[in-house]
């Protein structure tokens, strides 16, 4: 009888430490960061460090070896700039660049005659889309056999990127990267 007595606490126990850990766990994951500086503010502290010049092609919250922090892409003349900003604190961690071997590129598509929107256009689009937001860079793209305007928009939270198809102005794709994710 003691035998039984002592293996069911034992199960008990065990039960309520895993309910328990399940419980704590969820909550840790749940948790939403607070402080956060905003991708906006990070894409401009990038901008300072290369130069105000420079064009922001991306911006997104990342997390490597317990820290948080923002990969700002740019663009300024012929070179590609990654500079890392702290999410918290807007110290640059790092900044790299290289060469961009694509701005010579003269095979950009020539552009089709059914293609009835302008990249301007389709900016506006993913503005109107995306209340609030910063244009960052539209260009013409073929997928799967259509043209599509890839457009990038910068919200506080971070990067939007939508395609719109390039006949009809209508939304094909909605991909975002936000701060929620840490």
């Amino acid at each position: 009888m003691k035998k039984n007595y002592t293996l069911g606490i034992m199960a008990a126990t065990v039960l309520l430490g895993v309910t328990v850990t399940g419980v704590s766990a969820s909550a840790v994951w749940a948790a939403k960061p607070t402080g956060l500086i905003g991708a906006t503010a990070a894409a401009n502290i990038a901008k300072k460090a290369v130069g105000n010049n420079a064009q922001v092609e991306d911006v997104e919250l990342e997390r490597k070896n317990g820290k948080v922090y923002y990969e700002v892409d740019l663009q300024q003349g012929d070179k590609d700039w990654d500079i890392d900003v702290d999410a918290y604190t807007g110290k640059t961690i790092r900044s790299h660049s290289e060469l961009d071997h694509d701005s010579n590129d003269e095979s950009i598509l020539n552009k089709p005659n059914h293609i009835t929107l302008t990249e301007k256009q389709a900016g506006q689009i993913a503005l109107k889309h995306v209340p609030g937001s910063t244009l960052l860079s539209s260009k013409l793209d073929k997928e799967d056999g259509q043209f599509i305007y890839e457009v990038k928009v910068l919200t506080n939270e971070g990067t939007v990127e939508l395609d719109i198809h390039a006949s009809s102005g209508a939304i094909v794709d909605t991909d975002d990267d936000d701060d929620n994710e840490y």
